[in-house]
């Protein structure tokens, strides 16, 4: 076959060469027609362990114009390649437009596409009028270089099942203009080496059915602009260094069952004290007590009839 030569010339003058030449030809290329080949090749699965490049041999069919090159088809094209297809574009665009119908690329060992050559930036844009959906059933692997900005003016929904790891290293702004529900059922561990400000303008409510251990090194301060409200219904146990209570208006202490003290010195500064005690008990083996006496005299005078009485009595006030 290599040594059949067929050719169909449209020469630009009648003795041009083939490189000036619109001609389809059979057979090896002649030597006019070296500048001609691009070198381009092809890369084929042979097995599916070793993958290999297939060259043209310079053989076959060769088309070659060197104006526009334009073909109307009205009924079907089918093109089946063997052994591989390369295409290049050396210079302006390439489109493809399906006016009716589906635009379909399948396969076998995946689809690389590349926008930009020898570092020259360049974009991919994929636009769809209705939805877009992407299928994945292996691993996906996302590296951006630059800024990224997404849009969604619907619903979003996210499902994870599997290990989630994210690692930021900037600075994080988040605003929601709505209502947020989070639902976690599991196991949650944080770990913060940084500092936190928490600003709430508005009420919060927290509910926890289970143990809560909360452990601060450092200072603790809480300041209550309102009504401050505490219920415990169990034990309540509270060990200090020491504790300052101050109070601007009442205090008011109700124990319907014990109330045990034990205090190394009690002291006490009030302007009126009243105690009400239906029955006290007291056990010591040191007690002393400090008293003042007051000694007063008053005279008693009384008169009957012609005989004066004068009687004195002496009082002591302990």
């Amino acid at each position: 076959m290599p040594n059949a030569f067929t050719r169909l010339v449209v020469p630009d003058t009648p003795i041009s060469p083939l490189t000036k030449s619109t001609y389809l030809r059979l057979g090896s290329y002649s030597s006019e027609e070296a500048n001609l080949v691009t070198g381009l090749t092809t890369t084929g699965d042979e097995s599916l362990t070793a993958t290999s490049k297939q060259g043209s041999d310079n053989a076959g069919i060769l088309a070659f114009t060197n104006q526009d090159l334009q073909a109307n088809v009205e009924g079907a094209a089918l093109m089946k390649i063997g052994r591989g297809q390369t295409t290049e574009v050396a210079n302006g665009n390439s489109q493809h437009m399906v006016s009716k119908g589906t635009y379909e690329i399948a396969a076998e060992n995946g689809v690389s596409i590349t926008a930009g050559a020898n570092g020259t930036p360049a974009d991919i844009t994929l636009t769809a009028s209705n939805r877009v959906k992407v299928i994945n059933k292996g691993h996906k692997s996302e590296t951006n270089g630059g800024d990224s900005e997404k849009q969604t003016m619907g619903n979003t929904k996210e499902f994870f099942q599997g290990t989630r790891f994210t690692c930021m290293k900037g600075a994080v702004t988040t605003l929601t203009m709505a209502r947020s529900v989070c639902l976690f059922f599991g196991e949650s561990f944080t770990f913060k080496v940084s500092r936190e400000r928490s600003v709430n303008l508005s009420d919060m409510i927290s509910v926890t059915i289970g143990n809560k251990v909360e452990f601060v090194k450092g200072n603790d301060i809480k300041h209550v602009i309102g009504n401050s409200t505490k219920s415990v219904f169990g034990p309540d146990y509270k060990s200090a260094d020491s504790d300052t209570k101050i109070l601007r208006t009442s205090d008011f202490k109700l124990a319907p069952g014990d109330d045990f003290k034990r205090v190394g010195r009690d002291g006490k500064v009030c302007k009126t004290s009243v105690s009400v005690i239906e029955e006290e008990l007291s056990k010591g083996q040191l007690h002393t007590e400090e008293h003042k006496i007051v000694r007063r005299e008053a005279e008693i005078m009384s008169s009957t009839g012609n005989e004066e009485v004068i009687q004195k009595k002496s009082i002591i006030f302990m």
